[in-house]
C-alpha cells in the first residue's frame, strides 16, 4: 500500500516551534532570526487556523515514543484524535500563510537540497532551508493531506494508520532497535549509528483503497491550484509531470 507523499516525513522532519519553551533564535541557533526565520516560526504557532494541522500533527507525534519504539498504538491513538478534531482549513486560508513563507523565505527555497540525505545532517547543515521547504509542503497540501490521512477505509481504520503498518512491519524486522529517521524522498532508512538501508520498492509502490483515494485528494489539489514553483523546480526537477507521476498508481520512485 502506497504511503501519503509527506507523511511519513513525519519520522524524521523537524518543523520549527515545536518547542513551546524555545524562542525563535534558539529554535534556530541565531543571535536574531532573520525574516525567514521569523516568519517560519510565527506561522507554525499560529493557532488561528486549522491549516496548522501537519504542525499540530507533527507536535503531538514528537511527544510519543513512537520513531523509538514502534508504538503503533500511541501512533493510533493520535491519529484518531487529531482527525476528531474540528478542521476547516481551505486553500484561501493556506495560502495567505504560505504566500508569506514564499515571499520572506525566496532565497532558502532557491537553495539545493540532496533529499536523500540523512534528515539530521540536513537539519544541522540547512536548518532554514529544511524548515522553508517543509512549511510551504505543509501548509499548501493541508487540506489533501489531512483528506488522506483521515479517510477512513472499508477497514474502519483511519489510512494514516492503515497506511504506514506495511513500512512499521519491515522496519520492526531491519531495524528492530528503532530510533531512525526517514529521509525525505522515502528512499533510504537511516540508523542510529548513520549506516542507511534502501527502503523496498514494493512497500512504496502498491495502491490500495487508502493509496487510491491519496492520489485522487492530491490529483484534484494539484489540478485546480497547480503547484508553488519552488516544489516543482527544486523537489521534482523543474517538472510538474513528474510530481504528477509521483502521485500516481503505482508510485514511480525517481533516483
Amino acid at each position: 500500500m502506497k504511503p501519503f507523499m509527506f507523511f511519513i516525513a513525519l519520522f524524521s522532519l523537524l518543523l520549527v516551534n515545536t518547542n513551546a519553551q524555545l524562542t525563535c533564535e534558539q529554535h534556530f541557533n541565531t543571535p536574531v532570526c532573520n525574516e525567514c526565520q521569523t516568519e517560519l516560526w510565527n506561522s507554525s504557532g499560529n493557532q488561528s487556523t486549522t491549516c496548522t494541522f501537519y504542525g499540530n500533527l507533527f507536535m503531538e507525534y514528537q511527544q510519543k515514543p513512537f520513531t523509538y519504539d514502534y508504538n503503533m498504538t500511541s501512533f493510533d491513538n493520535l491519529i484518531n484524535e487529531l482527525c476528531s478534531s474540528e478542521f476547516t482549513c481551505t486553500y484561501e486560508e493556506s495560502k495567505q500563510i504560505w504566500g508569506n513563507i514564499m515571499e520572506k523565505c525566496a532565497n532558502e527555497l532557491s537553495t539545493y537540497v540532496d533529499w536523500s540525505a540523512a534528515p539530521s545532517t540536513l537539519e544541522q547543515n540547512q536548518h532554514s532551508v529544511i524548515a522553508s521547504y517543509g512549511s510551504l509542503f505543509f501548509f499548501y497540501f493541508a487540506v489533501p493531506e489531512h483528506n488522506s490521512i483521515c479517510y477512513k477505509s472499508s477497514s474502519g481504520e483511519f489510512c494514516g494508520v492503515e497506511s504506514i503498518k506495511p513500512v512499521i512491519d519491515w522496519l520492526k524486522q531491519e531495524v528492530p532497535e528503532g530510533n531512525i529517521q526517514i529521509s525525505y524522498d522515502h528512499q533510504f532508512v537511516y540508523k542510529e549509528d548513520g549506516t542507511s538501508i534502501k527502503i523496498p520498492t514494493e512497500l512504496l509502490t502498491s495502491c490500495g483503497e487508502c493509496g487510491v483515494n491519496m492520489i485522487n485528494e492530491y490529483e484534484n489539489w494539484i489540478d485546480q491550484y497547480g503547484v508553488p514553483d519552488p516544489i516543482v523546480k527544486n523537489v521534482f526537477g523543474g517538472s510538474l509531470d513528474a510530481l504528477k507521476v509521483y502521485s500516481s498508481c503505482p508510485l514511480v520512485l525517481f533516483s
